[in-house]
């Protein structure tokens, strides 16, 4: 929402507008709301992601002269609108880990890796924005994910429980588009007492959408590398996405049960669009463990 030219009609400043704002929601529906307020639609974005779900009031007010404090302090890169993992993997192998490692970056160097998208990161990392809220939103990269810090640490045992209900989510969203996703990207962060985690990513030989065959993936690379941390956050990302129908299907493919499995999924998504998320659910959701049956009743990570 582009506030510019009315701001003077209806509040002193930002903050007061943003704040009845919230109210005038909350009003109508009871579902309280988070709100970033920035000079461009990026930092907006971005103050919400980073500060105003964070902070009480549920408002983040971000200026220009915020960037060297708060923007370049961001870290993991992916953490940043528009970048992606696999672009952060790369701008890590040239020693960019944070935002501002990017903004210092020399413009000349991300324009030869990255062309005109180098431009771009070297602008957005300096809170650079020079799109409008009336243009059409394109979306920044081809993929669909999850990601979400957990309530509480989870040991091996009970993590594959999350793991599932999360992939469900995940692809249960790129049915929605009526696509297939050709790349997984998984990753676990261990509790704040540890360092480190998990990240893996695999190309599938085959696209898809199901279930079950991205937790065959992650459930490998996760009893794989696994060191025996409690375990704290969760990222599943899907990309390189095309639409169903345009897969090639390999010869060595049970046709017939496939079918049936896609048939079975697509009847599961119908009762879940129509009747809601918790209409039906896998049995491990209702388990002690689990987590899904309550974030189904969230709406923008808030009681609905």
């Amino acid at each position: 929402m582009d506030i510019t030219d009315i701001i003077h009609l209806v509040a002193q400043d930002p903050y007061e507008f943003a704040m009845k704002f919230k109210r005038e929601i909350y009003d109508h529906t009871r579902v309280e709301c988070t709100i970033g307020i920035a000079p461009n639609p990026l930092m907006s974005k971005v103050a919400l992601d980073i500060d105003a779900k964070r902070n009480k009031d549920g408002i983040a007010f971000w200026k220009y002269e915020d960037v060297p404090t708060k923007l370049w302090s961001i870290r993991p890169l992916n953490k940043f609108w528009g970048i992606s993992y696999k672009t952060e993997e790369k701008l890590n192998r040239k020693g960019i880990h944070s935002i501002g490692d990017l903004a210092n970056y020399p413009l000349k160097y991300l324009k030869q890796s990255f062309g005109k998208i180098g431009e771009e990161l070297h602008l957005h990392s300096h809170g650079i924005d020079f799109s409008r809220i009336s243009e059409k939103y394109v979306p920044a990269t081809n993929s669909v994910g999850k990601s979400q810090i957990l309530m509480r640490d989870y040991t091996i045992e009970e993590f594959p429980i999350i793991l599932l209900e999360h992939i469900e989510e995940v692809c249960y969203r790129l049915r929605r588009q009526n696509k297939l996703a050709q790349t997984v990207h998984f990753s676990v962060g261990y509790s704040k007492s540890y360092n480190g985690g998990i990240r893996k990513t695999h190309t599938l030989s085959r696209p898809t959408n199901l279930t079950m065959d991205i937790y065959k993936i992650c459930t490998y690379f996760l009893h794989q590398q696994y060191t025996g941390e409690p375990i704290r956050s969760i990222n599943i990302s899907l990309t390189n996405l095309i639409r169903e129908g345009e897969e090639q299907i390999s010869l060595f493919d049970n046709v017939t049960q496939r079918e049936q499995e896609v048939k079975l999924t697509k009847v599961m998504d119908e009762i879940r669009t129509r009747f809601g998320k918790n209409s039906i659910l896998r049995g491990i959701s209702y388990t002690h463990s689990a987590t899904a049956r309550y974030r189904n009743t969230l709406i923008g990570g808030h009681k609905s």
